[in-house]
């Protein structure tokens, strides 16, 4: 401490000391030579040493003593190491003065020290309230900033959904377009007016473009698919986002595994060479062979319907195949018999034949053997049809003809119906004299055609007695004639007739008028 008293002493310190200070010393020298004189310290009274002051006057801050002349102190070296020795008596106490009227002095008569850093720290303490504010604002400000905005993510090649989803969440509005793309799924996003990793406030309207797929209208060459394996459909269908394209494998027994088999377009008016996008198209591969393991049991089916084999054959996927036979014994509809005995296995898709009976058949008689009288009971259940004609060969009550063949087998599924036909033998015409000329189709009918004879006629007028219109000539009469016969007949103009009614005398030679002989006729 005395090294750095010692600074302050003699001339040391008036030169240390600054320009003010020197100006000031140089205005009182004759106080500091009166200070000089007196040397010794003065004594504080006991009344004015307290360890807790009642009350202190503020004045400001002055070198330690209170007393005058401090200045010499520090000016005589001897009285520093006084100084220094009284302190040292003393280190424990402490001296509060009290200053009262009678020791208070004015500022001008001390040296008034002015801390440096006290600018500094003011300054220092301005700048820290000015930055907190500052700082208080810029918190708010980003505090703000990041409530009221948001970074936008990448939605590219995303879903829709998520968009939807997130500008929910950040009350964000969207504006949405479609375009159609081969590169995007449908409902993708193709596009975003912002980009990622930018900040958008909240409640701004965002435009996204979503993707609607492929164009359902765009015309698609097709390749020749008979020349390509599965994948490269498949590579196909992928590149052109042709999603109505279906390859499908199906079971060929003719085709190998893999290759190509056939072509279906659901439409019949798509083709190769018109078709689009939105047509759907099956493209077939062969799977090869199909083989099944025999694990199907075969049950015994004889005596059931059916009805119940085709349910049990559809559960199982077998290819069965029904005959329908007659039985005596069987009732119809049930099984006879089976191709594949019971208990054996067989695989799905095997084959098998069961025998289904049509219940008791009736056997076709040969109807030579009846009349057309008997024939009607010849066999029950025979729903028969007799019927007489003339034949011109067949004598008569011969049969002609029959519609089922003797010896045929009719079941339920058979028609019972048989049509059986007589011979009247030769036709045989009558005399039709005296009939009038319009009865003769009646006659030719009834007598003839409608019994299977083919009977026509001609007619031509002569001068007779009889009446007007009646049958006086016929080209043959009272005989066999050809069922396919040409008859004429002679018809009375009634030129030499009496009165309707009247019987014309006839003598002795007078017959009935015969009419021209059928040679005069084919003169």
């Amino acid at each position: 401490m005395s090294d750095f008293l010692s600074n302050f002493s003699g001339d040391d310190y008036k030169g240390k000391m600054p320009k003010k200070k020197q100006e000031k010393s140089k205005e009182k020298p004759q106080l500091e030579n009166e200070k000089k004189e007196t040397v010794a310290i003065p004594e504080v009274p006991e009344n004015l040493v307290s360890e807790e002051p009642k009350k202190r006057r503020k004045k400001r801050r002055t070198t330690p003593s209170t007393t005058s002349a401090p200045r010499e102190l520090f000016d005589n070296p001897q009285l520093l190491d006084e100084a220094d020795e009284i302190v040292d008596e003393k280190p424990k106490k402490v001296l509060d003065i009290v200053p009262t009227d009678d020791n208070y002095e004015s500022d001008d008569l001390h040296e008034v020290e002015i801390d440096p850093s006290y600018q500094k720290k003011q300054r220092n303490k301005k700048i820290a309230i000015v930055g907190g504010v500052v700082l208080t604002v810029v918190i708010g400000y980003v505090t703000y900033y990041q409530m009221t905005r948001v970074k936008m993510p990448n939605f590219v090649d995303k879903s829709v959904t998520d968009v939807r989803k997130w500008a929910s969440e950040n009350r964000m509005e969207l504006d949405l377009k479609q375009a159609y793309s081969l590169k995007n799924e449908s409902s993708d996003v193709m596009k975003q007016e912002i980009p990622a990793g930018k900040k958008v406030k909240k409640g701004e309207t965002l435009t996204f473009t979503i993707s609607e797929g492929a164009d359902p209208e765009e015309k698609i060459d097709l390749p020749d698919f008979k020349t390509m394996s599965e994948s490269a459909v498949n590579e196909f269908i992928e590149k052109n986002k042709a999603e109505n394209i279906s390859v499908i494998g199906e079971y060929s027994d003719k085709i190998e595994k893999g290759q190509f088999s056939r072509v279906e377009f659901s439409n019949k008016e798509v083709t190769a060479d018109n078709y689009r996008r939105r047509d759907s198209l099956n493209v077939y591969f062969s799977k090869g062979k199909e083989v099944f393991e025999k694990n199907i049991a075969v049950p015994d089916f004889s005596g059931k319907m059916k009805n119940e084999v085709e349910e049990w054959a559809q559960k199982n996927g077998i290819a069965m195949t029904y005959e329908e036979v007659d039985s005596d014994k069987v009732e119809e509809g049930k099984v006879i018999s089976q191709s594949i005995e019971k208990n054996k296995k067989v695989a799905k898709k095997d084959k098998m034949t069961v025998n289904i009976s049509l219940g008791k058949a009736v056997i076709v008689p040969n109807y030579a053997y009846y009349s057309a009288e008997t024939s009607q009971t010849a066999v029950e259940g025979m729903d028969l049809s007799v019927q007489q004609l003339f034949s011109d060969v067949v004598p008569y009550g011969q049969l002609i003809s029959q519609s089922v063949e003797a010896g045929t087998k009719l079941t339920a599924k058979d028609s019972k119906s048989v049509k059986v036909v007589y011979s009247y033998g030769q036709p045989y015409i009558k005399s039709y004299f005296g009939q009038l000329e319009g009865d003769i189709p009646k006659l030719l009918y009834d007598d003839f055609n409608s019994k299977g004879a083919n009977i026509t006629y001609g007619t031509y007028y002569v001068d007779s007695e009889s009446e007007k219109g009646q049958i006086v000539k016929m080209s043959v009469y009272n005989q066999y004639i050809a069922s396919d016969s040409y008859i004429t007949f002679g018809i009375s103009n009634g030129r030499f007739a009496d009165l309707p009614g009247k019987i014309p005398d006839k003598g002795p030679d007078k017959g009935p008028d015969k009419g021209p002989d059928v040679e005069e006729m084919k003169e």
